[in-house]
C-alpha cells in the first residue's frame, strides 16, 4: 500500500511536521470546517452508494492520482470496513480486475474517467451508468467522491503530506466507524 521511496516534499515550512490532512484542516480550521463538513456529507451521508462503495471510489481516485496517503488510508478504511483483501488490492489492479464486483466496475470506470478526462465525460457515461441500474443520485454521488478525492488528493501532495503504515491503519478504523465527525468538532472547536 505504502510506497516510502515516492518523495514527499512539503511546499510551506509551517507543513515540514504534518503527519496527515488533519493537521492541514486544524492549522485553519475555519477555512476548513466547511470542507469537512462536505467530506462528512460526501463520504458518510445518506447516499445511493454503501460507505464501502464510497470507500473503493476514494481508493481508486487516489490511486489513479499517485497520492499514496489518500490511497493508504482509504484502503486501511476499506479493511475495516471488513472488505476482503482481495477486493482492497484490486483497486491498484482498476476497475476490471476480478475481484472487483461487477456491478461496481462501471462507477469505477467513470470515477477514472471523471480524473483522467473529465472534459470527455458525456450523457453517454451516465446513460451506461443508468443502463445498469445505478440511479442518478448514485452517479452523482460518484461524482462527488471523484472530485472531492481530486481536490483532497492535490492538497495532501501539495503539503508533502507522506503517512505511515501505522498512521493509515489508525485513520481507516477511525474513518470506518466515526467518520469525520471527531474532526469536524476538534476545528470547530479550534476554530471559536
Amino acid at each position: 500500500m505504502y510506497d516510502e521511496r515516492r518523495p514527499a516534499v512539503p511546499t510551506l515550512s509551517y507543513a515540514k511536521d504534518f503527519q496527515g490532512v488533519a493537521d492541514v484542516f486544524l492549522r485553519d480550521p475555519g477555512r476548513y470546517a466547511p470542507l469537512l463538513q462536505f467530506i462528512e456529507s460526501v463520504m458518510a451521508g445518506e447516499s445511493d452508494l454503501t460507505k464501502a462503495e464510497r470507500e473503493m471510489i476514494a481508493a481508486y481516485v487516489s490511486k489513479l492520482n499517485g497520492c499514496d496517503f489518500c490511497l493508504g488510508a482509504h484502503k486501511w478504511t476499506l479493511a475495516a470496513l471488513d472488505i476482503d483483501a482481495k477486493v482492497i488490492e484490486a483497486v491498484d489492479a482498476g476497475p476490471d480486475a476480478e475481484a472487483v464486483d461487477e456491478r461496481l466496475r462501471p462507477l469505477l470506470r467513470f470515477a477514472g474517467r471523471l480524473t483522467r478526462d473529465p472534459e470527455a465525460v458525456g450523457q453517454a457515461d451516465v446513460d451506461a451508468l443508468l443502463a445498469v441500474g445505478w440511479s442518478e443520485q448514485a452517479v452523482e454521488d460518484t461524482i462527488n467522491v471523484t472530485a472531492l478525492f481530486n481536490y483532497v488528493n492535490r492538497l495532501v501532495d501539495a503539503f508533502g503530506i507522506k503517512g505511515s503504515e501505522s498512521y493509515f491503519k489508525q485513520v481507516g478504523r477511525a474513518l470506518a466507524t466515526q467518520g469525520y465527525e471527531p474532526l469536524i468538532r476538534s476545528a470547530l472547536k479550534k476554530a471559536s
